[in-house]
């Protein structure tokens, strides 16, 4: 199941509210970190879902350029 980046955004913001709103407050250095793991957990996935790095990948993306050369 895939969310949109718009509910995940809102989602958190909840959550955020939640503690505020309860009276946790949550150190400064706590949340950067949290945030600082996400960015790079986030990069690591964009450049594997943007790059043919498996080899049945590579294999699928010679496959793709065959068709296309022969089509033409």
């Amino acid at each position: 199941m895939m969310f949109d980046t718009a509910s995940i955004t809102r989602f958190f913001g909840l959550i955020v509210a939640l503690l505020t709103y309860f009276g946790i407050n949550v150190p400064e250095d706590i949340v950067e970190g949290l945030v600082s793991l996400v960015v790079a957990v986030l990069a690591v996935y964009a450049a594997w879902k943007d790059n043919d790095i498996t080899k049945k990948a590579v294999e699928n993306k010679k496959l793709l350029k065959e068709l296309e050369e022969s089509e033409k």
